[in-house]
């Protein structure tokens, strides 16, 4: 067999790597990537054609095997390529930059590219928002390897190959404004940023059926069904885990209709602390299973309407008080509920260690009926404040009855009962301390 001088690798190596990439990740320790993996590297950065979409479920490796194996893969042979990854923040964007730039440090890799350009790869430029290495010949602003948020600014620069890679996330799903704001910004990109002649590429999974998917290429999309990925065990888990309707949307990459849901397009707006009455929360512990925790504060503002503001946690409440107390005093909340029916007032003792005045109550209320009531007839009253945690949110938007998880309505509605009525009047029947 021949090799290359002083190269542990053979031509026939080199061969087998380029024909099937997913080795390169085993190369860098990424052992679950199979042969399905390198049929999406090559679908991905090898054809030809302007725009392709790649959709697979959550967990599936694309993001691992489509770029932070890819972009090695592709640099082997295209070394002044210049390739953008554009992700919903800047922030993600720089972290799969500098994940890719560490695998092309491990010896194995960094062997590859010494059998390709007679030296191991150097870094030039190294910085967050872009890379520049020893085999690059071109001189340009660009770097081999650019990392971008999708609202940075990409007027006046060039790539060859741009990957918009997760640029839908859970917060496209809860809001509105966000999914246009984000298929607005997809359009001005694809349309009047990217060289006609440059390829784009767009990777990831969808959460809503009017998401900035909509105005993409018609992807091809891998379900969890569709590999052996996942086995049935968790496969089952993470359907427990996760809303109907998101479950659909992630794993199935299908749309449920939302025509039926009692919860839809919540207002948001910016967590006031003038010209409010004093907030209340309301706290869901959960201990173990498949719940979660919620945490719900709500405030009465001088215009009648609700702010509210929502977090989750999936774990043990004891683990999480000290978030808690931290939440509660930012929004400058003193007073909490806590039902006592599950631990007979374990968590109300946990919390008024930290200082909060809890009120605990008996929980009697049939839970649909709480929630069909008291929180959708609150619902056109209430500001979600932009710091909700979007799957906080998602609980929300997917509840129905016997519907799980449904912490966050339960709390939401909690709260309402406790201290609300109909139309955001504070009900003073049942505001006991």
């Amino acid at each position: 067999m021949r090799t290359r001088t002083n190269s542990i690798y053979t031509y026939e190596d080199i061969e087998a790597l380029l024909k099937k990439p997913h080795y390169i990740g085993h190369l860098a320790g990424k052992d679950k990537l199979i042969d399905v993996h390198s049929d999406w590297i090559h679908y991905m950065w090898s054809s030809h054609h302007r725009e392709r979409s790649l959709q697979a479920f959550r967990g599936s490796y694309k993001t691992t095997s489509v770029l932070v194996i890819g972009v090695p893969f592709w640099l082997l042979t295209h070394p002044d390529d210049r390739i953008f990854i554009i992700r919903k923040k800047f922030t993600d964007a720089s972290e799969i930059v500098e994940t890719i730039a560490s695998i092309i440090e491990i010896p194995e890799i960094a062997e590859l590219f010494k059998f390709f350009y007679g030296e191991y790869p150097k870094y030039v430029v190294k910085r967050k928002e872009k890379i520049v290495y020893n085999f690059k010949k071109t001189r340009t602003p660009e770097g081999n390897i650019n990392a971008f948020g999708l609202d940075t600014s990409l007027v006046g620069k060039h790539g060859d190959v741009i990957f918009l890679d997760d640029f839908v996330t859970l917060k496209d799903r809860v809001s509105r404004a966000e999914r246009n704001r984000t298929t607005y910004l997809i359009r001005e990109i694809a349309t009047n940023i990217v060289d006609p002649n440059k390829k784009v590429r767009y990777l990831g999974t969808p959460w809503h059926k009017e998401d900035a998917w909509s105005i993409c290429p018609k992807p091809v999309k891998y379900d969890v069904n569709s590999l052996d990925l996942l086995s049935e065990e968790e496969i089952e888990h993470k359907r427990k885990k996760t809303t109907t309707s998101l479950y659909a949307a992630n794993y199935l990459l299908e749309h449920v209709a939302d025509d039926d849901a009692l919860f839809k397009d919540p207002v948001w707006g910016k967590w006031e602390y003038t010209g409010v009455k004093l907030p209340r929360a309301h706290l869901d512990a959960a201990f173990d299973g498949e719940h979660y925790c919620a945490l719900t504060i709500m405030a009465q503002r001088d215009d009648g309407r609700i702010q509210a503001v929502g977090f989750t946690y999936n774990g043990n409440v004891k683990d999480w008080i000290t978030q808690i107390v931290n939440i509660m005093r930012r929004y400058k909340c003193k007073k909490i509920y806590n039902e006592d029916n599950a631990d007979k007032g374990y968590t109300a003792d946990l919390l008024k260690k930290e200082g909060l005045s809890v009120h605990v109550y008996n929980e009697r209320m049939n839970k649909h009926i709480k929630i069909s009531s008291y929180l959708f007839e609150t619902w056109s009253d209430i500001v979600w404040s932009e710091e909700t945690d979007p799957e906080y949110m998602n609980q929300i938007l997917d509840y129905s009855e016997k519907q799980e998880p449904d912490d966050a309505p339960d709390s939401a509605s909690s709260l309402i009962m406790n201290c609300f009525s109909k139309k955001g009047r504070i009900n003073t029947e049942r505001w006991k301390w």
